[in-house]
């Protein structure tokens, strides 16, 4: 019902533009009481890429779920750009003196009729906020996604027409994918997982490279990278699953234990790795910043302390089940290693960027590579050489 309103509603005001264009003005004035980052913040929630992410990210456990993102982005997409480019109707930026109305980002002046944006955030919100199982959950979602919608005005690139009909399809492709298709969980064969993890590394992939226009903006270029992330978390939760067999097998022959308990530790690492990372850079500014030392001294000390706090947490938390040695021998080689590791992760930033021209235009995914490739060297070198919790059977049996 409200879809038919906001379609109906958006037709009456596409039809009579003196209406559309004077509600426009008043709405987009009064949205000026934002500030423009905050504007493209949530204008950036709609943006087709963001908005996918987010929702899949949600559905993590769901592959039914995963599924009605993908199918109602697809049919939405086909009914909002077949009158995109049918109407080709003008936007404000076109139309109107631009000192009259507020312009956040690029002026874009084509294909106004209906907005994608709201098409999407709309859509992304909808089909959320039906999973959620609380009602002021599914409000908080909801009112988020038309928050966004309502942005295209904001930022004056949009009429009220475009975002009420936007804002309609999306609404109605979502509800329509949810009640025709349920909500049953469902086992995913072997081949439905693999497709599933190819869609969700394109729309990660996609995510991480897309520009969205507002990237000068701040907290565009982090919810970007923030719902690029979680989707690419998704995806690597169901190729685990798909390769799950191939990692018990992995495990076992090199590290004699079962794949949960080496992907349990491998996640600890990375907590470890993580609040390293806070420790790191919070040593560095009372260093540098508080009590004044030179730059080279306060990075290089709150270097060493960091690898000092890794150590003693990985020594506690990560192994913690390893025959541990002297703490001084075992410290010293563990920084040892951290220094070491400077050369796999800035081999493989510098190769990739300086050998590939898709790295050399994408540095970011060149240094994500590189902090992946220290990370696993780390990894590999503390459980087997350090810590010593790998191939100590092998050793026990030579004794023996």
């Amino acid at each position: 019902m409200c879809a038919l309103m906001f379609m109906a509603l958006g037709l009456a005001l596409f039809s009579v533009q003196t209406w559309n264009q004077e509600l426009f003005l008043q709405l987009n004035h009064g949205f000026t009481v934002i500030p423009p980052d905050g504007r493209a913040f949530f204008t950036v929630l709609g943006d087709g890429s963001i908005a996918a992410c987010l929702a899949l990210a949600v559905f993590i456990r769901n592959p039914r779920a995963l599924a009605y993102i993908f199918l109602a982005a697809l049919l939405a997409g086909i009914l909002v750009q077949v009158p995109k480019f049918l109407f080709d109707a003008a936007r404000p930026p076109a139309v109107l003196d631009l000192q009259t109305f507020s312009i956040v980002g690029k002026g874009i002046k084509a294909h106004s009729f209906p907005s994608g944006h709201s098409a999407s955030a709309v859509l992304a919100a909808t089909v959320v906020s039906l999973f959620c199982r609380r009602l002021w959950l599914s409000l908080i979602v909801l009112s988020v996604g038309f928050a966004a919608a309502l942005s295209r005005i904001a930022v004056g690139v949009h009429w009220p027409a475009d975002v009420l009909v936007g804002s309609a399809l999306g609404l109605f492709v979502g509800v329509l994918i949810v009640r025709l298709i349920g909500y049953e969980r469902v086992n995913v064969p072997r081949w439905g997982q693999a497709l599933l993890v190819m869609g969700l590394a394109a729309v990660s992939i996609n995510g991480f490279l897309h520009d969205t226009s507002y990237e000068q903006f701040v907290g565009v270029t982090a919810i970007r990278w923030v719902s690029s992330g979680l989707v690419a978390g998704v995806g690597l939760y169901w190729l685990a699953i798909l390769l799950w067999p191939l990692a018990e097998w992995l495990t076992q022959k090199l590290f004699k234990e079962s794949a949960g308990k080496s992907l349990t530790r491998v996640f600890k690492f990375g907590m470890v790795g993580g609040s390293g990372f806070v420790v790191d850079m919070s040593l560095y500014a009372l260093f540098h910043s508080v009590f004044g030392l030179n730059l080279l001294i306060a990075r290089s000390v709150a270097y060493w302390l960091t690898s000092s706090w890794n150590w003693y947490l990985n020594r506690i938390f990560t192994f913690k089940d390893a025959d541990n040695g002297r703490k001084r021998d075992q410290w010293a080689k563990y920084l040892i290693m951290c220094l070491i590791s400077f050369v796999p992760s800035m081999g493989t930033f510098y190769g990739l960027t300086h050998y590939f021209a898709f790295f050399m235009e994408h540095s970011q995914l060149a240094l994500i590579a590189g902090v992946v490739a220290g990370a696993l060297f780390n990894y590999v070198v503390a459980g087997f050489l350090i810590f010593k919790v790998y191939g100590q059977d092998n050793e026990e049996s030579t004794e023996q």
